[in-house]
C-alpha cells in the first residue's frame, strides 16, 4: 500500500513538471510557426498517448469492454473534471473557439455512436472511424493558420527557426515527461483496483480512465492560467474526435470490440457533457465558473450512477 502511494506521489510530481514544460513550449511554438494555439492543443494534447496506449493494449489482450470504457472515461474526465476545474480556477471567462471547431467534433461523436449502437464495433467500422479522424486533422490544418501580416513575418523570420526549434524540443520533452509521470501513476493506481470486483467497463471509465487522464487537468488549467486558453480549448475539442473516432477505430482494427452497458452509458454521458459545453460556447461565446461547477457535479453524478451498473 505504501509503495503504491509513493508511486502516486512521484507520478504526480513528474506529471506536473512535464505539463508545465509542454504548455510553455506549445505556446512558443504556436507563435514561432504562426499557427493558432488551438491547433497545437488539438493535435499535440488531444492525442493522449497514455490513453491511446491503454485502449489499444486492452483491445489486443481481448479486454474490449475495458478498452471502450477507458476511451469513454478519458473524454468524460476531460469534459467533466479537468475542464470543470480549469473553469473554476480561471481568472476570467474562457473565450469560445471558432464555431466550426466547436461543432465539428459532434460529427465524430455521432459516428462513434452509430458504431456502438449494436454494442459491437467491427474492423470495417474501425477503419471508417480512423478515416473520419484523419478528415478532422485535415480540417484543423486548413483552418489553423494565423492571418499574419507580411511585416510581422519579415520581422520574426530570423528568430522564428531558432525559437521554434527550442519550443518544439520543450513541447516534445514535456509531453514525454507527462507520459512517464502518467505511467507511474497508472502503475501505482492499478494496485488499488485489482480486486475491485466492478464491471470492466466501469473500471476502465471511472478508474483507469481517470488515472491516465490526470495530466488533462494540468493541460487544461495551466494554459488558461498562463494566458493561452486556446491550448486548453484545443485539447478539449481535439480529444473528442481523437478518442470517439481515432482511438476507438484503432482499437477496433486491432480486435473487434464488444461493449458492455457501463461503457455504453458512459458514452451517452460523454455526449451530454459535450453538448452542454458546445451549447454554452455557441450561445454566449465564452464559458465561466458556473459551467465549471455544473460539469464537476455532472461528472460526480455519472460516477455515482455508473458504479451501480
Amino acid at each position: 500500500m505504501l509503495a503504491a502511494l509513493g508511486l502516486l506521489v512521484v507520478g504526480a510530481a513528474v506529471l506536473y513538471a512535464g505539463a508545465e514544460a509542454a504548455v510553455r513550449g506549445a505556446a512558443g511554438l504556436a507563435r514561432a510557426l504562426q499557427i493558432r494555439p488551438f491547433v497545437l492543443g488539438a493535435l499535440l494534447f488531444g492525442i493522449d498517448l497514455e490513453g491511446l496506449g491503454a485502449a489499444v493494449a486492452a483491445s489486443a489482450r481481448g479486454q474490449t469492454a475495458l478498452s471502450v470504457g477507458e476511451i469513454v472515461g478519458t473524454v468524460l474526465f476531460l469534459y467533466g473534471a479537468a475542464f470543470g476545474v480549469a473553469l473554476l480556477l480561471s481568472p476570467s471567462p474562457v473565450p469560445s473557439p471558432r464555431p466550426i471547431l466547436v461543432l465539428a467534433p459532434g460529427l465524430h461523436l455521432v459516428a462513434g455512436a452509430f458504431a456502438l449502437a449494436d454494442r459491437y464495433v467491427s474492423r470495417a467500422e474501425g477503419v471508417l472511424l480512423v478515416l473520419a479522424y484523419v478528415a478532422y486533422v485535415g480540417l484543423l490544418l486548413r483552418t489553423g493558420r494565423h492571418p499574419s501580416r507580411a511585416t510581422e513575418i519579415e520581422r520574426e523570420a530570423e528568430q522564428a527557426p531558432r525559437s521554434g526549434l527550442r519550443s518544439a524540443l520543450l513541447t516534445i520533452g514535456g509531453l514525454v515527461v507527462v507520459a512517464a509521470g502518467a505511467a507511474v501513476l497508472v502503475t501505482g493506481g492499478s494496485r488499488f483496483v485489482v480486486a475491485s470486483g466492478l464491471a470492466a467497463g466501469f473500471v476502465g471509465a471511472a478508474v483507469l480512465g481517470v488515472l491516465v487522464s490526470l495530466d488533462e487537468v494540468l493541460l487544461e488549467v495551466l494554459p488558461i492560467r498562463r494566458g493561452t486558453p486556446e491550448l486548453a480549448t484545443g485539447n478539449l475539442f481535439g480529444t473528442l474526435p481523437a478518442f470517439a473516432a481515432g482511438v476507438l477505430g484503432l482499437a477496433a482494427v486491432v480486435r473487434p470490440l464488444d461493449v458492455d452497458s457501463a461503457a455504453a452509458t458512459g458514452y451517452l454521458a460523454m455526449a451530454v457533457l459535450y453538448a452542454v459545453v458546445a451549447m454554452v460556447f455557441m450561445a454566449w461565446g465564452r464559458a465561466g465558473r458556473w459551467l465549471g461547477g455544473v460539469l464537476l457535479l455532472s461528472y460526480a453524478a455519472w460516477l455515482a450512477v455508473a458504479s451501480t451498473l
